[in-house]
């Protein structure tokens, strides 16, 4: 039986780099526009994290830094010129509340933190018997 710390040593790096995104529908932006509206949320790094905290000054602030900072469409960052201007709007939060209902970044930002690690069966107790 090989120990923990062999079992890392002998894997390779990368396995821990694997499912970090994962895409998403948002339903009701398919049906609006008659075909399957994508978001790619991809976890969060520690400095990442580290940021929103820092730019965030409460709640609601942070579920929008949170998917801003995390997911693309087709690629793009929420700070996409080209669509803040479609939008009229000068910041990538006020694109994603012209585009998604509040329901839909809460929704993606509890994906977003599963993703990153958070939740409350990460870890488990063992007791010893």
């Amino acid at each position: 039986m090989s120990s923990i710390i062999d079992l890392l040593l002998e894997t390779d790096p990368k396995k821990f780099e694997e499912n970090n995104k994962k895409d998403y529908e948002i339903k009701r932006l398919s049906e609006l526009l008659g075909e399957k509206f994508m978001i790619t949320c991809h976890a969060l790094t520690d400095e990442q994290v580290d940021h929103v905290g820092e730019i965030s000054s409460n709640h609601s602030e942070t579920k929008y830094n949170t998917v801003i900072e995390s997911c693309r469409i087709e690629g793009k960052r929420l700070n996409n010129k080209e669509l803040m201007d479609k939008f009229g709007v000068y910041t990538p939060k006020d694109l994603l509340k012209k585009i998604l209902k509040p329901g839909e970044v809460y929704s993606l930002y509890l994906e977003i933190n599963t993703l990153s690690g958070y939740g409350r069966d990460v870890v488990k107790e063992v007791k010893n018997s």
